[in-house]
Formats: C-alpha cells, sequence, structure tokens
C-alpha cells in the first residue's frame, strides 16, 4: 500500500535538499571579500599613485617658483652681472630640483627697460639651458602696469620645467600626459640704483 508513495516522497527529499544547497550557497560570503579586493585592487593602485604623484609635483612646482623668484632678488642686489657670475648664480638656484634632474629646466632672466609711454623692451638678457633674447625685444612676459615705472628697469625672471615621475607612466592612460610641465615667473626691481648692467 505504501509503496506507490515512495518516488514522490524520493522527490520531495530532492527537492528539499536542492533548496537548502541554494539557500547555504547563496549565504555563503567566505569568498566574497577577495573578489572585492581583486575588483578594487587597481582602483586603489591608482589612486595611491595618483596622490604620490600630485604630491610630487606639488612640491617641485613651490620649487620652480623658488628659482625665479630667488633669481630675480639676488640680480637685483647688483648693479651689474657677468655672463659666468650669472651662470653660477642659475647653476645654484637650479639646483634645488634635485634629486630630479635640472637638464630640462631653462631660466631667461631678461632686464627691462621701461620708457614713458610704459613699453617694456629687453636691455639685456640671458639664458640657462635656452637662447638669450636679443636687446630691444618685447618683454617675454606680460608686465603688470602697477610695477612699470618710466627709467627704472625690471628684471624679469622665466622658468620652465618638464617632469617626469615614477608614476607618470602609469598614470598617462588616465591623464593623457607623458609628463608634466611647470612654469613660473617673477618680477623685480633693482635695488642698487635704478639699473642692472650687463658685464
Amino acid at each position: 500500500m505504501s509503496l506507490p508513495n515512495m518516488p514522490i516522497r524520493h522527490n520531495l527529499n530532492a527537492a528539499a535538499k536542492a533548496g537548502r544547497f541554494a539557500r547555504r550557497f547563496l549565504a555563503d560570503r567566505s569568498g566574497l571579500s577577495g573578489v572585492e579586493f581583486a575588483i578594487l585592487l587597481p582602483v586603489i593602485v591608482m589612486m595611491f599613485a595618483a596622490t604620490l604623484d600630485l604630491g610630487e609635483a606639488l612640491m617641485v612646482n613651490r620649487r620652480v617658483n623658488q628659482i625665479a623668484t630667488s633669481t630675480s632678488d639676488i640680480i637685483t642686489q647688483e648693479s651689474g652681472w657677468s655672463n659666468q657670475q650669472l651662470k653660477t648664480l642659475l647653476d645654484g638656484s637650479t639646483s634645488i630640483l634635485e634629486p630630479f634632474t635640472s637638464d630640462t629646466v631653462t631660466v631667461l632672466v631678461s632686464v627691462l627697460d621701461v620708457d614713458s609711454k610704459g613699453q617694456a623692451t629687453v636691455n639685456w638678457s640671458y639664458g640657462y639651458n635656452t637662447e638669450a633674447l636679443a636687446a630691444g625685444a618685447q618683454s617675454p612676459v606680460d608686465i603688470p602696469s602697477t610695477i612699470k615705472q618710466s627709467g627704472v628697469q625690471l628684471v624679469v625672471t622665466v622658468v620652465n620645467f618638464e617632469m617626469t615621475t615614477s608614476f607618470t607612466s602609469l598614470l598617462s592612460k588616465v591623464t593623457g600626459l607623458d609628463s608634466y610641465h611647470m612654469s613660473s615667473n617673477a618680477f623685480a626691481r633693482p635695488r642698487v640704483g635704478d639699473t642692472v648692467v650687463y658685464k
């Protein structure tokens, strides 16, 4: 009498076992953290690299600004400069970029004459890893009208630097940059008299 019911019970037991297995499988979280970590690891690495890269770039940018301001300031403290003195000054001031190589840094020092109309033209210029400007050329950068004074020269220093870091190539796919360009300008008036001569 009970034999016909056995296949039904067997099917019910199999369905119950399958249901229990499915519930256990869905409730099992033992490998989930590993999967999440594998998915997030590239993002974490990229964020870490970007943070280091940004910090390094900001540090170098501050040093580029220091080169520009200190060079202009020092030049204004003497009444005249020779070619060798300028080279020595710029060798020293660009050394603050270490441990980055200073081979890619360019420094353009220009002493400008300001006429009665407020026009600024080059009196003399010195180029460090770049060409100097010819006498009579226009200023390499726009000069704020508030610092122009007829008959008083201006010392303008323009610094440019190309840098790469350990992570530049890694981040280039995101940033689209193979290197970072830093630039800074500084203006100053002579402190000894109204002119700075090239000896």
